[in-house]
């Protein structure tokens, strides 16, 4: 039994591509279902950075370092984020791609069993088109992306906690605790249930004083603040 573990990914690419639906897309994002995306804060970050998405590799996000011996740093799946030139050579690769029901890593650009979406992008993009994973992190090193409820997020201690898989391999002066997030965020991961999603959007677009916003523990209503104002939110 062939497993397809990375091909409909691979595959819907391919269609996109091939049906126009994304033709003038400059940085498309792949974006987990439970992250509250932010599609011009990823714009404010590309035009930050002076990219050109049509001619130039990238593939960026919160960037984590490999849990497993042999595996690149990846992006972390909450929202993957590529060029548009990124996108179109990887294509090819990823449709023609070898599919196994082989188990373990193997080092290989390949569908097989047990293989996972994030390790096998860092790992196809590096052998056929050169390009490793970049932080998707403002000038003062606080992320654009959480892998966590924001609110959770803004209380890690790096010094407290030490170097479990969520610090390993940053920079020393990465953010930390209400530093630890670009008030320009790109996603915010972790939000599953309709409640928790509507009360998102009135926290960040809502009304000023809203009751999403004063129901927010103090650190989390300072950088929902912090956030609206520095989006053209509040004024």
């Amino acid at each position: 039994m062939i497993y397809d573990m990375i091909y409909p990914f691979a595959s819907a690419i391919e269609n996109f591509i091939k049906c126009n639906i994304i033709t003038h897309t400059k940085t498309p994002c792949f974006v987990d279902y439970d992250t509250i995306f932010f599609p011009d804060n990823v714009k404010h970050f590309v035009r930050h950075k002076k990219w050109n998405p049509f001619t130039e590799y990238h593939y960026f996000g919160h960037w984590i370092s490999a849990r497993q011996n042999g595996r690149l740093p990846m992006i972390a799946g909450a929202t993957a984020c590529w060029s548009r030139k990124t996108l179109d050579d990887i294509a090819e690769v990823y449709r023609t791609m070898p599919r196994d029901n082989a188990k373990g890593e193997r080092g290989k650009c390949e569908d097989r069993a047990q293989a996972t979406e994030e390790a096998t992008t860092a790992l196809c993009l590096n052998q056929h088109l050169n390009i490793s994973a970049y932080a998707a992190r403002d000038d003062e090193l606080r992320e654009h992306i959480t892998v966590a409820k924001f609110d959770d997020q803004l209380t890690w201690n790096r010094t407290e906690q030490g170097e479990w898989w969520y610090w390993r391999g940053k920079p020393a002066g990465v953010g930390q605790m209400e530093n630890s997030i670009s008030i320009r965020p790109i996603g915010l991961h972790k939000y599953k249930s309709v409640a928790e999603i509507q009360g998102m959007h009135g926290a960040f677009f809502g009304e000023p004083g809203n009751n999403q916003i004063m129901r927010l523990k103090p650190h989390a209503k300072k950088y929902v603040l912090k956030v609206r104002k520095a989006m053209g939110v509040d004024k």
